[in-house]
């Protein structure tokens, strides 16, 4: 009951929002039903038209993104997005899948890069503060 309520309030407030255009529909549905036949079935074929748009374009885009899947494991390997290694684990993203050696904990490895440039500003330049922190 609420739901018909609902529905006729709507259509009261569009009455209320748009009298020229409701007016224009009384007219043409009593002055030239065929020709409000034709708007009606314009705007239904619009509508309808409307989804198929929607629904071709998704299906698109899920064709694009499973062209995109597919370019993307042969460009890195065949076991990208698969089941491999022992006993079907190891697939793209997998806690199983194959890990690098882990290093002892606290070991800490400093590698220096070839052509690093030295300082720019000479050693001499800037002072050293000291300061002491001050519990409050």
């Amino acid at each position: 009951m609420n739901f018909i309520l609902a529905i006729i309030d709507s259509l009261a407030g569009f009455v209320q929002r748009n009298p020229l255009t409701t007016l224009l529909i009384v007219i043409l549905a009593l002055g030239a039903p065929a020709l409000l036949k034709g708007i009606a079935l314009f705007i239904l074929y619009f509508l309808m038209g409307l989804v198929i748009l929607v629904v071709v374009l998704m299906l698109a885009f899920r064709w694009r993104i499973y062209k995109v899947r597919k370019q993307m494991e042969q460009q890195f390997g065949e076991g990208f997005g698969q089941q491999s290694g022992p006993k079907g684990f190891g697939g793209f993203g997998s806690p199983f899948a194959e890990q690098p050696r882990k290093e002892r904990e606290g070991e800490v490895k400093v590698h220096k890069t070839p052509g690093t440039p030295e300082k720019r500003v000479s050693k001499d330049v800037g002072d050293y503060v000291d300061f002491e922190e001050e519990k409050q």
